[in-house]
């Protein structure tokens, strides 16, 4: 059975374990990644934090928490109930965190 209590509720406790698990190498290439092309993650970091997180398996709080993001109210329902659209949230929020953190212009 899952320890649900080792998954994260919110996406800056998500960001922070992932941050402190990836590579310079992994930090670095979602650094210089454009917004626009995060999908480009969809086969590998998506499905590792939906797995990881358990946003598969039940995470209501995270995936609540990322569909919060969203203000248009059906935009807010998809990601409620889409796992991989939900993990895409993060996959920006650490993005952003590294950026800020490394002093990258926007």
């Amino acid at each position: 059975m899952t320890d649900l209590s080792i998954w994260p509720e919110t996406i800056k406790e998500a960001v922070e374990q992932m941050i402190d698990t990836m590579s310079e190498e992994d930090k670095m290439e979602l650094v210089n990644t454009k917004p626009d092309s995060i999908y480009r993650f969809q086969y590998s970091l998506v499905l590792l934090i939906c797995g990881w997180f358990g946003l598969y398996n039940g995470n209501k709080a995270l995936l609540a928490a990322c569909a919060n993001t969203r203000k248009n109210e059906i935009e807010h329902i998809i990601f409620l109930y889409d796992p991989e659209k939900a993990s895409v949230i993060i996959i920006e929020a650490i993005r952003k965190r590294l950026r800020t953190d490394l002093k990258v212009p926007v």
